[in-house]
């Protein structure tokens, strides 16, 4: 176990005591894409596992699981960072704009920025490359109004500091500029998902080519090859803070990767299943909800206000028909046959989800025909 060996001597010392290791070009020089592999054969075989058997196009599934993603990954990869934003208050923020009271602004900021991110990445999955362009697009979807607008999206200029690290960073732009388009070729090469995964967001947080959100860069970048296949996301909804820090720090300081690969594969096997609902649903089903999301809550909640308003529970599937009257026959029929689904299934609690006040529903419940 990595606790009992030299890991645990090494940083048995506080960093200030630890010899200064700087960034070593041979590490990704000796990474061969195909002919490299961190994960085993037994790694593998449990995360496909656990995250495959997609019965869905990588568009349609990014988009149906774009709901419940967008909070998992927000919330995970802003408390990996100190975000002090619960999990509830993550989900109203992104789903309705309300910031939490008592927050810093940095801290709404940052979840903000990991809607607008994880979005881009689920609207554009089918055109996405791993590039040092795509790369230098997903931080400056994270970091803007994080860094000064100079850094958002550009490679750093300034030497960077590793908290609690003995690492040196590269400092020299041009040849950070060199290595990151070095790390997305290499990356690019990767077959295997899982592994291409691990090396960006290995790699991406090692090289550190930003001035800061160079994690969360990573923590975005290593679901690209997921999604593209039709993978379960890594949500870092159950990644072991602790062992992420220390395996970050463990290829920081000793070019070890077990650590940081162990937590990989735990937290995965730990949520992929949190998507498991989304792959027996109709993908036709799946991708109207995703492009006429907002059309269909509008006008659920439209008809339960209207109901409300008459004192009796309007036939839906007239409602909906009307409302949509201007739509070909085919998609008018879909919406009708999507919302009347939803309205059989209102209840005391998925009300809210619909933009439905409580006081709304509690009146509509108690109406008839």
């Amino acid at each position: 176990m990595y606790e009992q060996d030299a890991y645990h001597d090494w940083f048995s010392l506080p960093p200030t005591r630890r010899p200064k290791v700087s960034y070593d070009f041979a590490r990704l020089e000796r990474y061969v894409p195909n002919r490299t592999s961190w994960l085993d054969e037994e790694d593998i075989g449990r995360l496909h596992m656990a995250g495959g058997d997609r019965r869905l196009d990588a568009t349609t599934y990014s988009r149906a699981i774009a709901q419940k993603l967008l909070v998992d990954l927000s919330f995970a990869s802003s408390a990996l960072e100190g975000n002090t934003y619960s999990y509830l208050d993550t989900q109203v923020l992104i789903e309705f704009g309300q910031a939490a009271q008592g927050k810093a602004v940095e801290e709404t900021q940052m979840i903000l920025n990991h809607k607008e991110a994880i979005l881009y990445l689920v609207d554009h999955i089918s055109e996405i490359e791993i590039s040092p362009r795509e790369l230098r697009t997903f931080h400056a979807l994270l970091s803007r109004g994080l860094v000064e607008p100079s850094a958002v999206g550009d490679i750093r200029k300034r030497p960077v500091d590793i908290g609690g690290s003995a690492y040196v960073p590269l400092s020299m732009p041009p040849k950070l500029t060199e290595e990151l388009t070095t790390l997305a070729a290499k990356a690019a090469e990767i077959k295997e998902p899982f592994e291409q995964s691990l090396f960006l967001m290995a790699f991406i947080s090692y090289l550190q080519p930003f001035l800061d959100v160079n994690k969360r860069t990573g923590r975005l970048a290593c679901n690209v090859p997921l999604l593209k296949n039709r993978l379960a996301p890594l949500s870092f909804l159950e990644m072991d803070k602790e062992q992420y820090v220390e395996g970050l720090l463990a290829f920081y300081e000793l070019n070890r990767i077990d650590v940081l690969k162990s937590a990989y594969v735990e937290g995965y096997l730990a949520t992929a299943s949190r998507y498991d609902a989304y792959t027996s649903r109709d993908p036709a089903a799946v991708e109207l909800e995703a492009r006429r999301r907002a059309d269909i809550h509008a006008c659920v909640r439209a008809y339960v206000e209207a109901s409300v308003d008459a004192r009796r529970r309007l036939d839906v599937a007239a409602f909906a028909r009307e409302r949509f009257s201007a739509e070909s026959a085919d998609l008018q029929q879909r919406l009708v046959e999507r919302i009347s689904a939803i309205v059989s299934s209102l209840n005391d609690a998925n009300h809210i989800a619909y933009g439905i006040g409580r006081e709304t529903f509690n009146r509509y419940e108690g109406l008839v025909a």
